[in-house]
């Protein structure tokens, strides 16, 4: 283990990097459960079991960005679901202005550059009836490693987009250096920054296909709730959505 040397976002991060670690998620719950501040965050060169959501398996060879960061923020727990939608507007804005890709953001969690998949973000949280204990938000970034072959959608990395190998630490330094100035902005302002932000960087049509554990429907996609969940009509129906499966489709001709 070793700490990352200087870095613009020093000040609320503490960093450590691991060369091989089965999850990094796994490895800084363990911190947080025993006590481990705000702003830890765990970076691992490679990861031999990270996931994504619903348990997939996340791909996490050397040369991407596989990391973890650990928040106590001071919010009800209903908020919760605002803390991914601010890191994923926050890492797509911080990558255009630096390296001029076209990231978008796919509700929930994911970031994408022209329909392929450029990484996504794992939210897991431990909380009481009153407030959240510990929230860690999981960060999988395509950089420089070998993308994925078998995935329901086609992937895309930074040196893919850009035609050159793009410097790691330059890459933490950036990313976590936007997360830092937003997270802090959402508990000053709140979440209607990141909201409007959102409008303007979302990937979604306006017609999408919904699935999850129970049912699968067509939606019109209205926009985004004051906590981050994603409103659509179904026919004459409105209804927020929180945690559920969101697939994208081609719009229907008219």
């Amino acid at each position: 283990m070793r700490t990352v040397g200087e870095m613009r976002a020093r000040r609320l991060w503490k960093l450590s990097v691991f060369e091989h670690l089965s999850s990094t998620n796994e490895y800084l719950r363990h911190l947080a459960e025993s006590g481990a501040p705000e702003g830890t965050v765990i970076i691992a060169r490679e990861q031999t079991a990270g996931k994504g959501r619903f348990g997939r398996r996340w791909a996490s060879p050397k040369g991407g960005a596989w990391f973890s960061v650990l928040l106590r923020p001071p919010i009800p727990v209903e908020q919760a679901g605002c803390i991914a939608i601010v890191m994923a507007v926050s890492l797509a804005r911080a990558l255009r202005e630096r390296w001029s890709v076209p990231v978008g953001v796919k509700w929930p969690n994911d970031l994408y550059v022209r329909e392929r998949k450029l990484g996504g973000i794992l939210i897991e949280l431990s909380s009481s009836p009153r407030k959240i204990e510990w929230l860690i938000a999981g960060i999988g970034i395509n950089v420089n490693n070998i993308l994925p072959q078998e995935t329901s959608v086609p992937a895309t990395s930074l040196s893919c987009e850009l035609g050159r190998v793009i410097d790691l630490e330059e890459f933490f330094d950036v990313a976590l250096h936007a997360l830092a100035r937003d997270y802090e902005r959402f508990l000053t302002e709140g979440f209607e920054f990141a909201r409007e932000e959102w409008s303007r960087l979302s990937v979604l049509p306006a017609h999408i296909i919904v699935e999850s554990s129970a049912e699968r429907f067509s939606a019109d996609v209205l926009g985004l709730s004051p906590l981050g969940k994603l409103i659509v009509r179904i026919g004459e129906t409105v209804r927020e959505l929180a945690s559920e499966e969101v697939t994208l489709c081609q719009r229907q001709p008219s």
